[in-house]
C-alpha cells in the first residue's frame, strides 16, 4: 500500500508540472492575441493558405485556421512577417493589427469583447487544476516525511 501512496504523489506531481507548464503557454498566448506586449502592428495582408483545417462530426462547418504574410512598417522600416492563427480570411485593404506572441510567433490582436475575455480567462482552469495537483503532491510529500519518523513498531 505505501508504494501505491508514493507513486500516487509522484504522479499528482508530474501533473502539477504539466499544468503548470499549460497554464504559462496559455497566459503566454493570451497576452499575444491581447497586445499587451510590445506594440501592435499593422500588417497589409498579401496572402494566405490554410495552416489547418478540421471537419466536425456530425456535419456543420468546418474549422480553418490560416497563416497570412504580408508587409509591415515600424520605425520607418518595412519588413515582410507572416502571421498565424486567423479564423477567417482577412479580406480587409486595411492593415490588420498583428501582435508577437513571448516566443516570437506573430498572431491577429483580438478585437471581439467575448473573444478578449475567453483569452483573459482561459489560464485560470489549468491554474486551479495545478493547485489542487500541487496541494495533493505537498499532502502526500508531508505524509511520507512523518511515517519515517515514526519509532519502529508503532502505527499512524
Amino acid at each position: 500500500m505505501e508504494r501505491k501512496k508514493k507513486a500516487g504523489t509522484v504522479l499528482c506531481g508530474v501533473l502539477t508540472v504539466g499544468l503548470l507548464a499549460l497554464t504559462v503557454y496559455l497566459v503566454g498566448s493570451a497576452v499575444g492575441h491581447l497586445g499587451l506586449i510590445g506594440r501592435r502592428l499593422g500588417l497589409r495582408v498579401e496572402d494566405c493558405e490554410v495552416t489547418s483545417s478540421s471537419a466536425p462530426r456530425g456535419g456543420g462547418r468546418a474549422e480553418v485556421s490560416y497563416a497570412c504574410s504580408g508587409e509591415v512598417t515600424s520605425d520607418g522600416t518595412t519588413r515582410r512577417i507572416t502571421a498565424y492563427d486567423f479564423t477567417s480570411y482577412p479580406l480587409t485593404l486595411d492593415p490588420v493589427q498583428v501582435s508577437q506572441e513571448p516566443w516570437g510567433t506573430w498572431v491577429p490582436v483580438d478585437h471581439g469583447t467575448w473573444n478578449q475575455v475567453g483569452r483573459a480567462v482561459s489560464p485560470l482552469v489549468p491554474l486551479g487544476f495545478t493547485y489542487l495537483f500541487a496541494r495533493g503532491t505537498l499532502i502526500g510529500y508531508r505524509r511520507w516525511r512523518n511515517s519515517s519518523r515514526l519509532p519502529t513498531g508503532s502505527c499512524e
